[in-house]
């Protein structure tokens, strides 16, 4: 298992550093150091995301309405994928695909997968997920050019070990612990909507004057992450960048809801 970090246009190795210490669903922290992690968020006002109370209900608190996915590691199933259109932002960033082919999958080990990714143990092998695939998006847009999305597939030996590993994002995101700290900003963590089998957050990092806030110009200030679990399957989907443009929340759940019909479909 060879070590994978993502490159490109879009850059964001190192967004596992974010360091939050979590307590429930909204979290404060310090900035990481300057060779792990950074942060910082908003201060009271400067950020918060839009509709940034949980919707009601909790991960796997309803079915997808096209059935459990069964998530075939060998093949790539087009239709469990969401299409660019209907990804976080779109209206916003309008993604365009930096994907020549097809996703293959693979079990690489990972720098990263999602901003409250438990820093003391390698992602694949915390979650126990079997194989993954990806896809990355970009804007052209001038406003935001650091600006990007993902699309993931995670896939596991069977439906128990996905529901645990889903259980276990969650308690990273609410439990985020504190790596090493500094006085350069605070950042914060939201959960944004839960529902549709899945939940998602909203993190944001700020330096003290309630700027984004970014001490690796690999890491994005702002991540909008979404994670819908069906059958043996999590599907992850990621909209990153340095603005608070990537932090409206008030069709979160309208996302998961999505993902999850899309998985529906994986047969």
């Amino acid at each position: 298992m060879k070590k994978t970090t993502f490159a490109g246009s879009v850059k964001v190795a190192t967004l596992a550093g974010l360091v939050c210490l979590g307590l429930t669903t909204v979290t404060a922290c310090s900035g990481g150091s300057a060779d792990t992690a950074k942060p910082a968020a908003a201060p009271p006002g400067s950020a918060a995301a839009p509709g940034s109370a949980a919707a009601p209900g909790a991960p796997g608190s309803a079915a997808p309405a096209q059935g459990a996915a069964h998530g075939d590691a060998t093949r790539y199933q087009a239709s469990g994928w969401l299409p660019a259109k209907s990804l976080p932002l779109y209206g916003t960033y309008l993604w365009v695909s930096e994907n020549t082919d097809d996703p293959k999958s693979t079990d690489d080990a990972l720098n990263w997968m999602y901003a409250c990714s438990d820093g003391s143990k390698e992602p694949t092998a915390a979650l126990e997920i079997s194989s993954y695939q990806t896809k990355q998006y970009k804007t052209d847009l001038q406003a935001d050019p650091r600006a990007g999305a993902f699309q993931w597939m995670l896939f596991f030996k069977d439906e128990a070990t996905a529901k645990t590993a889903l259980t276990k994002i969650e308690t990273d995101y609410s439990y985020c612990a504190a790596r090493q700290s500094d006085d350069s900003g605070r950042t914060t963590v939201v959960k944004t909507a839960a529902g549709s089998g899945g939940i998602s957050w909203l993190t944001t990092a700020r330096d003290k004057n309630g700027k984004p806030h970014i001490r690796f110009a690999d890491v994005g200030a702002d991540a909008h992450e979404y994670f819908v679990q069906s059958g043996n399957v999590i599907s992850l989907v990621q909209a990153l960048g340095d603005t608070p443009a990537i932090d409206p929340a008030p069709a979160d759940d309208q996302v998961l809801s999505a993902m999850a019909a899309a998985l529906g479909t994986m047969h």
